[in-house]
C-alpha cells in the first residue's frame, strides 16, 4: 500500500454503493450501482479525485454484498488494497467521532475516516475451491438445521392428516439433499490434491470429524494463513476476553463470540466428542474442572485447543500426534 494514500470509504447495500474520499477540507461523494459495471466506474472517479495520491479502499461487512464487490474491485485492479471492517469496530469509531446521524452517504465518510485512522489490512479472496466448500457447507448446515427442526415437530402428531403427511415429506427431501450436499463436498473434495491431504489430517485430531474438518476449511480457508495462533482464535471468537477495570470493574473472563458463529457451533460439538474419550483434550477438561472452572468455560478452553491444534497439523504437516507439546489454552 502507497504510504501516501487516500482512503475511498464506501457504504454497501443490496443494490447501491455510496463512497466517498477525502478532497480538499471536505469530502468528494458519488453513488453508483452495486454491480460490475458500477465497480469499473466507481474506481475510474476515485483516481480522478485522488490524483497522484495512492487509493486504498475500506468498507464495512454486509454479509456476501462487501464481499462481492471487493472481488470485483479487485477484478478491476488486482494491486488494489481493499479492506473488509468489522461492524463493531466502525461502530465504536462512529460513536467516538459523535456521529449522530445516520445515512448511506455519511457512513460511507465515516468509513474513509476510519480508514485513514486504522489503516485496516487488505481483504484476500479465498481460492476458488474453498469457496466452492464454503458454499456447500453452508447449504448443508441450513438444511440440517431445518431438518433437525422438523424431527423435533415430528415428536408431536399432526391433528390434520394432510398436514402430517406434507411434514414427513419435506423432512425425507431434506435427508435426501443433506445426503446429496455431503456427496458434492467429497467430490470437491477429492479433486485437489491440497483439500484432501487437509481434509484427511484434520480428521487425525480427536474430535474433529468429516463435518468439522469440512467447516474449518470452507469458513477459515487455510488455516496456515493465520500468522499465529492468537489470531485465528481471536477471528472465530473463540478467544478469552478479560473485562477488570480497578476495583470497581471485575468481571470473569469469557469468550469473545465476535467471529465465525459457524465454526464456534461446529467446535463445540467437537470438543464435545474429544473429552468423550480418553485423550488429552479429556484430561486437559478434568483438570481445568479440578481446578475449580465452570464445566461451560472448561469447554470453551478444548474448543479453542481444538482450532489451535487443527492449525499446528498444517503448519507443521504432520498428522496429530498426542505426545507432541502443545500450547497451554487459557480458559474463560
Amino acid at each position: 500500500m502507497d504510504p501516501i494514500c487516500v482512503w475511498l470509504g464506501i457504504d454497501v447495500s443490496k443494490a447501491t454503493m455510496d463512497a466517498a474520499l477525502p478532497k480538499g477540507v471536505g469530502f468528494a461523494r458519488t453513488k453508483l450501482p452495486r454491480d460490475q459495471a458500477g465497480a469499473r466506474k466507481l474506481l475510474g472517479w476515485a483516481h480522478e479525485q485522488a490524483g497522484e495520491a495512492g487509493l486504498a479502499c475500506v468498507m464495512e461487512a454486509t454479509g456476501g454484498y462487501s464481499k462481492q464487490l471487493a472481488c470485483w474491485l479487485l477484478q478491476a485492479q488486482a494491486d488494489l488494497h481493499v479492506a473488509i471492517a468489522q461492524p463493531f469496530q466502525v461502530n465504536h469509531y462512529t460513536k467516538a467521532l459523535g456521529q449522530r446521524n445516520k445515512t448511506d452517504a455519511l457512513d460511507a465518510v465515516v468509513l474513509a475516516r476510519f480508514g485513514a485512522a486504522f489503516q485496516p489490512r487488505a481483504f484476500h479472496p479465498m481460492p476458488a475451491a474453498y469457496e466452492r466448500l464454503k458454499a456447500l457447507e453452508r447449504e448443508r448446515d441450513a438444511l440440517v438445521r431445518t431438518a433437525t427442526a422438523m424431527e423435533n415437530r415430528q415428536e408431536i402428531e399432526s391433528a390434520d392428516r394432510t398436514a402430517q403427511r406434507v411434514r414427513v415429506r419435506m423432512l425425507r427431501h431434506a435427508r435426501k439433499a443433506i445426503e446429496e450436499l455431503d456427496e458434492a463436498i467429497l467430490v470437491l473434495i477429492r479433486s485437489e490434491e491440497a483439500l484432501a491431504k487437509d481434509y484427511r489430517r484434520l480428521q487425525t485430531i480427536p474430535g474433529v470429524g468429516p463435518v468439522l474438518a469440512a467447516t474449518l476449511m470452507g469458513e477459515l480457508g487455510d488455516l496456515r494463513a493465520f500468522e499465529h495462533p492468537k489470531q485465528l482464535s481471536h477471528f472465530v471468537g473463540v478467544a478469552p476476553v478479560l473485562h477488570t477495570s480497578g476495583t470497581s470493574v471485575g468481571a470473569r473472563p469469557h469468550m469473545s463470540k465476535r467471529g465465525n458463529g459457524r465454526v464456534r457451533r461446529m467446535l463445540y460439538m467437537g470438543a464435545l466428542a474429544a473429552i468423550r474419550t480418553d485423550t488429552p483434550f479429556k484430561r486437559t477438561y478434568q483438570h481445568l474442572c479440578h481446578e475449580g472452572k465452570a464445566p461451560m468455560s472448561a469447554l470453551g478452553a478444548i474448543m479453542r485447543k481444538l482450532l489451535i491444534v487443527a492449525r499446528g497439523v498444517l503448519v507443521h504437516d504432520e498428522d496429530y500426534n498426542p505426545n507432541r507439546v502443545s500450547t497451554p489454552v487459557e480458559p474463560d
